[in-house]
């Protein structure tokens, strides 16, 4: 009690003189200047005295101070739309927070704000809401959840401006573009104009004079900002800014050809791409002013997209004859600088490494001494088959090696007057040594020397000088520099770069949609990214679901190619659904461990909060704590999944015994809390009842027995978001709601399209599996006299191996580039990798081995090809979809590289309204909301507004169609084939 009392004379002190120095700005209580000791200990005797008194307003009338601070520290590191917070409170003190008792707390913080002058929740959607828990999340000042959101945003922002910062005329903007994000509580944050426009000058300039604020939680801020990797990708953004312009993007590394040796023979040539570092990257995707991932990089009958070729992945072009492709990029017209990036230097030298593998190609600007062993590789006259002829290997200093360099523009120096050392980051060429941001650079001189350092993106310079045959640490670790020698003329002038080289992540995991919970895992929605930067083969990916009392599932995934995602319906997590489902109905919370084969690994809370609304099946009402029971509306699937009546009792009113249970209530609490009533005895999933839907109109509200679009999005968010209790009613419940779903699609985009769509030859596949079912059916892969006949289960299998041969044959869909000729010799080889994994198991279980022969010579891959690559891009869709434009736009979208936040965007920047009005009629919040209702139902009504926002598009039908079409192609990249 005594540590408790000095504690809130304490913090009384420090809020006291806030207010006196403040003079009537903003106070938060998140500056309680409180080291981490102090702090643990303050949550400590808080949730001593709550154990004891709970949270009573007598209780805590004498300590709002404390208990307000506390609750704030939790509200500044919670991450979340408002939904679990409670429970993260209540687990923080380890106790139970009675929901009256939560107007108490609030009482509390409105006590501090009287007598303190701290602030006062915002006055916008998100805080009406949740009213009590905008007091701690608006006295936290900048939320954990808002930083990277924030970061990602000003990101977005500047690169659509081209500018170099955000001013107080440029918010309406930015209010503009943050509604398109997934977050509801940024949006809210960016309501405080002063506030905003500090700490985005903070993170744009890096520098804190903006920021008024204690100084403690100002050093607590700025390095819980530099943790967060969306803020570095800012920093790396602006930096990229002032590389192009004080460096100049002519000055960028090149790509180069490899050389592949296998046992001392040369394979083949590869070109691969300059790896950029990502400020560099940035500054091409902001002067080039669209996404690097729509761009392709072909070489040959090969190609990457252009971020991952700068990233430095790999083209591998075989054993090219006379004449090596150069790279090219198509979907812009190719700029000067761009080309001088991509295009490797012509002369195949390349440095002997000592060892089998990639031997990377010596260039005219690198720096040659004495004793370099390379190869020479020589084209000119050779067929295929003797391709490995025309190499030849050199020492440089001889008079041979040194002939070769000289044809290729490359002479052999002397001994440089100056040498440099500075670990593996350094570079140094002929002009320019580069060398990693913030690292030493050591330089030694064969003769006395000053040097006169002159820097070029700032106004400064330095002298000193190299008196001896050591090495000095030059006294600089940063910016651009050009080093010359004052008293000789036998040195030229070089040029000193310190660059940003932070690698990219080798594998990035994600989540989506953000905040996910153990429910929607038990339904099967959410989705697992895996990003790489360049492409890799053959991840493993490791899957554990742990619950709170130690139980898991685990499951072992290897990804045939990356980029990719992975979702939860998929038949490999049946068990990860039903111990969800099982542990939902407990109470339980879960965590989700995910590993990629020692590339990275990742780990995230699922919540399972409580429904607000309880069913009690013995009274057969409805019970929420502070308020009366209410009774159940029923809804009969097999009558209509549209239609809830009130009925009591209900049971004998159900014709299959099923039937969807919600509360009376009016709120989007009760759309929430859905239980499906199952029949005790259960059934057999051949005898599941018919689900019928009626027709919904597109009026906003029903007329009549007539169903609006209002009643039709509340049954379907009732049914998506219901609790199932076994596997069958899980079952019914998704019929129901691919039922609703094509009345409501009916409904926004028309008889036409819905008809068009179920049409659709590659609806619901993606382009590999369409590929393999092509193939098949062309007879270039099964049911000929070249092969082996097979049963209905060999032909499975086969469907399988066949579907990872072709992801590994054409990894991206998009950027295939189809050979000319008749012949396709990568794709009769995964054909025969297929059939000799079918046969290898087959005489495992001792059956006779297979016979199988590949091989087609009359164009049909290219035919099939093109007829899979096409029907993955649903083309009757797409001719539905006006302006012509927008779909075309929609058509080009990496899907299957795709996030949430990638497909509002396409939609945003594709988008047109139907009609002229004042205004813009179709926000990018409508957008998300809609694309949400297809993609992730449970975070529809994260937005208060969503039934105004998915009402719009019954009068805008073309826009509709653009978020169906976008939803759908999402839907199918999503179904990967793995193993």
């Amino acid at each position: 009690m005594n540590d408790l009392i000095a504690g809130e004379n304490l913090l009384a002190q420090i809020f006291s003189d806030l207010s006196r120095q403040r003079d009537g700005r903003n106070i938060y209580l998140i500056e309680h200047g409180l080291d981490r000791d102090k702090i643990e200990e303050l949550l400590y005797l808080v949730g001593l005295r709550a154990g004891l008194h709970q949270f009573t307003k007598q209780a805590w009338q004498d300590f709002p101070l404390s208990l307000c601070v506390t609750v704030t520290e939790i509200g500044y590191e919670y991450r979340g739309t408002g939904t679990d917070f409670w429970p993260m409170i209540e687990s923080a003190i380890n106790v139970e927070i009675p929901i009256p008792q939560r107007g108490v707390i609030s009482d509390l913080f409105r006590d501090c704000a009287r007598r303190f002058g701290t602030v006062r929740p915002l006055d916008d959607a998100w805080s009406s809401v949740f009213p009590h828990i905008a007091w701690p999340i608006r006295n936290a000042m900048v939320p954990r959840e808002v930083h990277g959101p924030l970061a990602r945003l000003v990101r977005e922002f500047l690169s659509q401006t081209r500018s170099m910062s955000v001013t107080r005329t440029m918010l309406p903007g930015l209010w503009e573009l943050a509604r398109g994000f997934d977050s509801r509580r940024l949006e809210s944050w960016l309501q405080d104009d002063d506030l905003a426009l500090a700490v985005i000058g903070h993170l744009v300039t890096g520098r804190a004079g903006d920021l008024s604020m204690e100084p403690g939680f100002m050093q607590r801020l700025s390095e819980d900002l530099r943790s967060e990797s969306e803020v570095r990708r800012l920093e790396r953004a602006i930096k990229a800014r002032r590389l192009a312009r004080y460096q100049g993007l002519g000055n960028l590394p090149k790509a180069t050809y490899e050389l592949l040796l296998d046992e001392a023979e040369a394979y083949g040539l590869a070109v691969r791409g300059p790896c950029l570092t990502p400020a560099e990257i940035e500054a091409v995707r902001s002067e080039l002013d669209t996404p690097l991932s729509n761009l392709t990089v072909t070489v040959g009958a090969r190609s990457t997209t252009l971020e991952r070729f700068l990233s430095g992945d790999a083209v591998f072009i075989g054993r090219p004859i006379s004449e090596v492709p150069q790279p090219q990029v198509t979907g812009i017209d190719e700029p000067e600088w761009l080309e001088a990036v991509i295009v490797p230097a012509q002369g195949l030298l390349f440095r002997d490494e000592g060892d089998d593998g990639y031997q990377t190609q010596l260039r005219p600007t690198d720096r040659v001494t004495s004793g370099l062993s390379f190869y020479e590789l020589v084209l000119e006259g050779l067929t295929s088959n003797e391709w490995g002829d025309g190499l030849y290997h050199f020492v440089s200093g001889t008079p041979e090696g040194d002939d070769v360099l000289a044809r290729h523009g490359i002479h052999v120096k002397a001994e440089p007057l100056i040498d440099f050392l500075g670990g593996l980051t350094l570079q140094n060429d002929a002009a320019t040594v580069s060398q990693a941001f913030g690292r030493p650079v050591q330089a030694r001189t064969r003769i006395p020397v000053a040097i006169i350092a002159e820097r070029l993106d700032q106004s400064e310079s330095i002298e000193f000088r190299l008196d001896d045959d050591r090495w000095h640490t030059l006294p600089m670790t940063e910016g651009i520099w050009t080093l010359s020698p004052i008293d000789t003329s036998k040195a030229p002038p070089i040029d000193l770069v310190f660059r940003d080289i932070e690698p990219p992540a080798p594998v990035t995991l994600s989540l989506q949609p953000n905040g996910i919970g153990l429910l929607e895992i038990a339904r099967g929605a959410g989705v697992l990214h895996l990003s790489t930067p360049i492409t890799l083969h053959d991840v493993d990916i490791d899957i554990m679901l742990e619950s709170s009392d130690g139980q898991s599932k685990t499951v072992r995934i290897r990804t045939p190619g990356s980029p990719t995602r992975i979702t939860f319906d998929q038949p490999e997590f049946s068990e990860f659904r039903s111990a969800a489902r099982l542990w939902t109905g407990g109470g339980m919370h879960a965590r989700l461990r995910v590993h990629a084969e020692e590339l990275d690994a990742r780990s995230w809370i699922l919540a399972a909060p409580e429904p607000e609304w309880k069913y009690d099946r013995r009274s057969r009402k409805w019970i929420r704590e502070g308020q009366e029971p209410v009774e159940s509306l029923v809804c009969d699937p097999v009558t209509s999944c549209t239609t809830f009546l009130l009925s009591s009792p209900f049971s004998t009113n159900l014709s299959s015994g099923y039937g969807l249970l919600r509360p009376t209530a009016s709120s989007d609490a009760a759309l929430r809390s859905c239980v499906l009533e199952e029949p005790e005895a259960g059934t057999i999933l051949e005898g599941l009842p018919h689900c019928v839907g009626d027709q919904i109109l597109r009026l906003a509200e029903t007329q009549d027995d007539a169903c609006g679009l209002t009643n039709g999005f509340e049954a379907y968010l009732s049914w998506s978001l219901a609790k199932a209790k076994t596997a069958i009613g899980e079952s019914l419940r998704s019929n129901a709601c691919r039922c609703l779903e094509d009345r409501l699609v009916a409904a926004l985009c028309g008889d036409l399209w819905i008809n068009t769509e179920k049409s659709c030859r590659g609806l619901g596949t993606g382009f590999h599996r369409r590929l393999v079912a092509e193939a098949l059916r062309a007879g270039l892969a099964c049911d000929t006299t070249a092969f082996s006949p097979l049963n209905e289960d060999e032909k499975l299998e086969l469907t399988g191996f066949l579907e990872d041969g072709f992801r590994r044959a054409l990894p991206a869909p998009d950027l295939i580039v189809i050979p000319d000729g008749e012949m396709w010799p990568e794709m009769d080889d995964a054909v025969i990798d297929a059939w000799e994994r079918l046969s290898k198991k087959a005489t495992s279980n001792g059956t006779s081995e297979l016979e199988f022969d590949a091989g087609n010579a009359d164009g049909s891959w290219q035919k099939v090809v093109v007829r899979a690559r096409d029907a993955a891009r649903l083309p009757e869709l797409t001719a539905l979809l006006l302006p012509s434009k927008r779909a075309a736009n929609l058509e080009r979208v990496l899907y299957e590289s795709s996030h949430l936040d990638d497909l509002i965007a396409a939609l945003v920047s594709s988008h047109a309204d139907a009609q002229s009005r004042s205004g813009r009629w179709i926000a990018p919040a409508d957008l998300r909301a809609l694309l949400y209702l297809f993609l992730a139902p449970e975070r529809v009504m994260d937005d208060p507004e969503w039934r105004g926002r998915l009402l719009r598009f019954g009068a805008d039908r073309f826009t509709a169609r653009a978020v169906r079409y976008t939803a759908l192609r999402y839907r199918a990249m999503a179904r990967n084939g793995l193993s």
